[in-house]
């Protein structure tokens, strides 16, 4: 359940992100705050079940959750699926390449649509999938490159951010596994796998990220993850 203890922990989860001043070359967006409105309308609906079960992916997409505050959030899935729908803001500064265009973005994400596309064939009443999990990332911030404007995700940062980055959302992952008595993990990719790990997580099972440039995730994730779910189900996780 969302409760107010939560939801004061994950503010300042947020706030403490949004602080850090990264020494990597990179432009920052904090979705949480300034699409705040969506992402607790949607994390009262995940956390309304038993939570035992969580997948958690890296950091938000430039086309999903960055967008719209939402994990995987691709925004037909976030809008049909999920039945989602509330104020997206703006950050202080965008990257001219990259602005935030809320539900008006034109674009669906790629993994976003892959993902909830897997959970929809295997639960196509979202309120059967929340009744015994919910889907999080593990970094709330997203970061571009000042250059280009393209996605950069956390693990090619210089160490020093990376430390910085990694334990701060070590701690605050470690708080909500423990406030919902989460029974197993599911990585999404080996980079979230590595960090569950480091916090000695008994039960962790992994499945690969549905990037749309790796070919091998694209065979896997085909047919709406029809693969996935059936391992899903091997690993008693559905």
């Amino acid at each position: 359940m969302y409760t107010s203890s939560i939801e004061s922990r994950t503010r300042k989860f947020i706030s403490d992100a949004g602080n850090i001043s990264f020494r990597t070359d990179c432009f920052v967006y904090n979705p949480l705050t300034y699409a705040y409105d969506v992402f607790r309308k949607y994390e009262e609906m995940a956390m309304s079940g038993e939570n035992r079960v969580m997948f958690i992916g890296m950091n938000p997409g430039p086309d999903g959750m960055m967008q719209l505050g939402v994990p995987f959030g691709s925004v037909s899935m976030v809008r049909d699926y999920l039945g989602l729908d509330g104020v997206i803001g703006k950050p202080a500064q965008e990257h001219e390449k990259k602005r935030i265009l809320g539900f008006a973005v034109r674009k669906d994400e790629p993994s976003g649509k892959a993902f909830w596309s897997m959970v929809r064939r295997a639960f196509p009443d979202r309120n059967d999938f929340f009744s015994f999990a919910s889907v999080q990332n593990f970094c709330p911030l997203a970061f571009l490159r000042n250059d280009s404007g393209a996605n950069m995700t956390p693990d090619k940062f210089m160490k020093e951010d990376r430390d910085v980055l990694e334990n701060l959302c070590l701690d605050y992952l470690g708080y909500l596994l423990d406030a919902l008595d989460v029974k197993t993990v599911v990585a999404i990719g080996n980079y979230v796998e590595k960090m569950v790990k480091r916090l000695d997580f008994a039960h962790i099972v992994k499945i690969m990220h549905p990037s749309p440039i790796n070919p091998k995730a694209r065979e896997v994730w085909a047919d709406d993850g029809a693969l996935v779910a059936e391992y899903l189900k091997e690993e008693g996780v559905f």
